[in-house]
């Protein structure tokens, strides 16, 4: 199960986002156009997990909204001090000083919101002239320290626990791939168990908005998905019925700067299913 998330821990908008396509892929494969692959005696179907924005962003699928957290030190980020914060949309005109980031050094600035579901915060949707495209978004992220952490995910039950297979969802056999568009920073998508126990992909920064697709294949393992060379043995294989949330990260980077700072946006988030 994610963290607990207090309340005012993470406020996060719906912003229109244009539908044009800058097609970028990790581990080089290719996007997916009119649900074909690049071979022509591969054919995929895709299945729209969650359009991550119309109807306020809920999946038909699994019948559960997107939300976000943010985790300063590895810890729940106490943001109580910007409940006071509008909740008008982001978009609109720069936050009031007394909700400006660098005043106090929050991790994500959005205006909050106090929307809340038992287990998570249901994110509001954002209305603005002439939408395109709706997606959810981190906006003006800023990780200083090891540990800090912003994220956007959807579960696939509202008790956070059950798992795709628990839940009896069948519609995800046989998939080989995931597709979603997005546009910002370099960040990490998870398919996970828990915390702990994930199968994940590195993807990079990219700032037109565009499709990228992931390989099952292509996904690595971490916890104890990951390989146990002292056993000899391989990396857990990916399975699909185990999934209890999708997740799209984006942590400390020590190693590169240009990583801990900027903005996400993703939406349109679909399984390719070979036929």
């Amino acid at each position: 199960m994610l963290k607990k998330i207090t309340l005012a821990s993470i406020a996060l908008a719906f912003i229109a986002c244009s539908s044009e396509n800058n097609n970028s892929n990790t581990s080089g494969s290719s996007p997916s156009q009119g649900g074909t692959s690049s071979s022509s005696a591969e054919v995929l179907e895709p299945v729209l997990i969650s359009d991550l924005g119309k109807s306020g962003g809920l999946s038909m699928l699994f019948n559960t909204y997107p939300y976000g957290y943010t985790l300063r030190d590895s810890k729940d980020e106490d943001l109580t001090p910007f409940w006071s914060c509008p909740t008008e949309a982001q978009e609109t005109k720069p936050p009031i000083t007394a909700c400006e980031l660098d005043k106090t050094n929050a991790i994500l600035q959005n205006y909050l919101t106090t929307q809340a579901a038992p287990l998570h915060y249901i994110i509001n949707n954002q209305l603005t002239e002439n939408p395109v495209q709706r997606c959810i978004k981190l906006d003006r992220y800023n990780l200083t320290g090891q540990g800090d952490q912003a994220a956007l995910g959807i579960n696939v039950s509202s008790d956070e626990i059950s798992n795709i297979e628990q839940v009896g969802i069948n519609a995800l056999n046989g998939m080989i791939a995931f597709s979603y568009n997005y546009a910002g920073g370099a960040h990490k998508f998870r398919v996970a168990v828990n915390d702990a126990d994930f199968w994940y992909a590195d993807v990079p920064a990219q700032a037109a908005e565009g499709e990228v697709r992931i390989n099952v294949k292509d996904l690595k393992g971490m916890g104890s998905f990951a390989a146990n060379e002292e056993e000899g043995k391989g990396e857990t294989p990916f399975d699909i019925g185990k999934a209890t949330k999708f997740l799209w990260v984006v942590e400390y980077d020590a190693t590169n700067s240009a990583n801990n700072s900027g903005s996400l946006l993703v939406y349109l988030f679909n399984a390719l299913i070979k036929k």
